[in-house]
């Protein structure tokens, strides 16, 4: 029997600025009626740190709920669940930091995003900011479970706005092949101040090329399927 659902997935190879892969994503979604469910598996090597995350957003790409799990050297140190309605955000989890948490965070307009830190995840900014006006930037209301740069520390949630600015359309090669993209520029908060630079597929907002030039990184899709 065929499945009612459209599936994809596909693999992103984390490369430091010495050309060495220390990581790697897993992701995949399937289409349905009412948006997207959408699962990564993110390794990140030199921290012995393993991420599992799922999250579902609707058909204009807002988030409903998520959950996300991070493993060190096999050991969970917190793992969340969230469910955002408008402008609630709530949480639940568990950390070893904090042990039991619970938050309810009422914002002052809808929340847009839930980053939970796979590139998967954070290419949606770029379906939330939309194609109008190139090159200028705009606030995206966020609500993240943590602001470190692997996503494994003060595991909660917290409101963050990152500017994200469409630069344009062009083609662009990568490992997995060669595709009509969107480049777009994000600078997540004055903690995470430098600009990003990611390409994306907007069909399924794939997360093609995202480049650090402050630090050095590249995330680059090496594989994909389409079903």
């Amino acid at each position: 029997m065929a499945s009612p659902y459209r599936h994809y997935s596909g693999q992103i190879a984390y490369i430091n600025a010495a050309g060495k892969e220390w990581g790697r994503e897993h992701f995949s979604g399937a289409v349905h009626a009412h948006g997207r469910s959408l699962r990564a598996l993110c390794e990140m090597d030199d921290a012995g740190l393993l991420r599992e995350a799922s999250w579902a957003v609707d058909q204009r790409w807002h988030p409903k709920e998520g959950f996300v799990r991070n493993i060190r050297d096999g050991k969970t140190i917190g793992s969340c669940w969230y469910a955002i309605n408008g402008n609630t955000v709530e949480c639940e989890g568990m950390t070893q930091t904090a042990g039991r948490i619970s938050r309810r965070i009422e914002a002052d307009r809808r929340v847009e995003f839930l980053g939970t830190h796979p590139l998967a995840g954070d290419a949606i900014t770029a379906m939330v900011r939309g194609t109008d006006v190139p090159g200028s930037a705009r606030s995206v209301l966020c609500a993240a479970n943590s602001m470190a740069h692997l996503g494994d520390e003060d595991l909660s949630v917290m409101l963050v706005e990152p500017e994200v600015c469409f630069v344009g359309p062009g083609r662009i090669d990568v490992a997995a092949g060669t595709f009509d993209a969107l480049h777009y520029t994000i600078r997540w908060s004055d903690k995470v101040p430098h600009h990003t630079d990611f390409w994306i597929d907007p069909v399924d907002c794939l997360p093609l090329l995202t480049v650090l030039p402050a630090i050095g990184e590249r995330y680059e899709l090496v594989s994909l399927d389409r079903q």
